[in-house]
């Protein structure tokens, strides 16, 4: 005796979902960090390839979302102080 199931294909497609290793889409920064180390590898750059295998993009991706944010690297005076030795205007955006 043979029994037969009809199954549409939309139910078909929801039930084969389960039996699939789910991948995560990756957040901004993970797709941004992979193109990076994509074209890192492409140019050559050792240094960021090297970089990049020693700080995993997840690891990468938390950094940058917890790096504080808004602190100069240098105060106004120190950047002009540079530019005017050696002997260039500062950008008009800096000020």
């Amino acid at each position: 005796m043979t029994q037969i199931v009809t199954v549409s294909p939309a139910t078909a497609a929801h039930a084969s979902q389960g039996t699939k290793l789910q991948t995560r889409t990756g957040t901004l920064f993970e797709e941004r960090i992979h193109r990076w180390s994509e074209d890192a590898r492409v140019r050559g750059d050792a240094r960021t390839v090297a970089v990049l295998n020693v700080i995993h993009p997840p690891a990468l991706a938390l950094a940058l979302l917890t790096a504080p944010t808004g602190t100069p690297q240098v105060t106004m005076a120190e950047a002009q102080r540079v530019y005017d030795e050696n002997g260039e205007p500062l950008p008009p955006d800096a000020v």
